[in-house]
């Protein structure tokens, strides 16, 4: 399978929640469950290693 991009932004403010992961789940199923996820921070390219959630109720 040739590389695929999908770009995930925040839909309010400057922070990614819930709901934004949730649209990253809806927009990649069926690619391969191994594929890594990269994110692009202050213009940067970096590999995700850890996603830390503060889930506030």
């Amino acid at each position: 399978m040739s590389p695929v991009s999908v770009h995930v932004k925040p839909k309010t403010g400057k922070e990614i929640t819930l709901d934004d992961l949730r649209e990253l789940v809806d927009k990649t199923k069926g690619l391969d469950g191994k594929s890594p996820i990269l994110a692009t921070i202050n213009n940067r390219q970096a590999k995700i290693s850890l996603i830390d959630i503060d889930a506030t109720a």
